[in-house]
């Protein structure tokens, strides 16, 4: 049976598990007992490694397994080191996978003013986030240079599902920015991003492939909170003007607010072939209401 090991298996890599697990012997990777105990009923194999310690010894790998790798960056600078640490692991190891997938960030692009962004574009991260990001993408290719291995780049924008809808802010009444002023963002919905991964895993040849992920269809955060109350019948978010937000909003609000981009998808549908389940806010949200009855 072929081998899959999800490095960071948190709810994208169990959706991604749980469609693999019948062709693939899936290894999901996490930092503690207490996710591995979680996910202990999803079926597949668990193992117990702190990306932030160097020494850990990674599960046996045939030359034709594929490693997805979702863990996070570390939080603060501008480097990734536990991407680091797990490439000094796979340097070591005794075999090297066939295919690495790395779920990255939009926010490695720099703000386009609302410009449509394609994967030509040159990467300019603005904040430390998108920086690791960018830091963990020349990594990993760096490491393609030296290795038998592909790399799937994969620079995903904002994740939404049923567990992971704006509910506690928008119960909170946090205001968002007026409509009329609010910049654009883009979404993808975690099943079409589960969807994506695999794709990007079995059928792109290129030893180096970066892709776009969003559904196309770009809005705004202000848009998104209100579709979200609306969708759920709660009271509508207040809207403020941008002298309030910066009062008024978290840093890291902010630092979402502060950039425009438009997201262009229409590389993953040509090189992988991807219908999107969720092309539009409506329709995941139509699903969202669905899975939460």
């Amino acid at each position: 049976m072929l081998n899959a090991i999800i490095i960071g298996c948190g709810d994208i890599g169990v959706r991604v598990a749980q469609q693999l697990q019948q062709q693939y012997q899936v290894t999901g990777i996490v930092r503690s007992a207490k996710p591995a105990a979680k996910l202990k009923p999803c079926g597949f194999n668990m193992a117990i490694f702190d990306l932030d310690q160097l020494g850990f010894a990674l599960p046996a790998m045939p030359s034709n397994s594929l490693i997805f790798y979702f863990a996070p960056p570390t939080e603060s600078g501008n480097q990734d080191l536990r991407m680091k640490n797990f490439l000094s692991t796979l340097k070591s190891s005794s075999s090297t996978p066939a295919r690495i997938i790395y779920i990255s960030t939009t926010a490695v692009y720099a703000d386009s003013k609302g410009e449509w962004i394609n994967e030509q574009e040159p990467t300019q991260p603005s904040n430390s986030r998108g920086k690791r990001r960018l830091d963990a993408e020349q990594q990993l290719i760096e490491f393609q240079h030296h290795h038998p291995v592909s790399i799937s780049i994969l620079r995903v924008s904002g994740i939404y599902s049923a567990n992971r809808l704006p509910f506690r802010q928008i119960k909170a009444r946090q205001p968002i920015l007026q409509l009329e002023i609010a910049p654009f963002s883009n979404r993808i919905h975690a099943d079409d991003l589960a969807n994506i991964c695999i794709a990007a895993a079995l059928k792109p040849t290129k030893s180096v492939a970066i892709f776009n992920v969003s559904d196309g269809n770009p809005g705004s955060i202000s848009q998104y909170f209100k579709e979200v109350a609306l969708t759920f019948n709660l009271q509508p978010p207040p809207e403020i003007s941008w002298e309030a937000a910066q009062q008024m909003l978290s840093p890291g609000m902010l630092s979402y607010l502060r950039e425009s981009k438009r997201i262009d998808n229409r590389l993953i549908k040509r090189e992988l072939g991807i219908t999107l389940c969720h092309p539009t806010l409506a329709s995941g949200l139509k699903q969202c209401a669905t899975e939460l009855k």
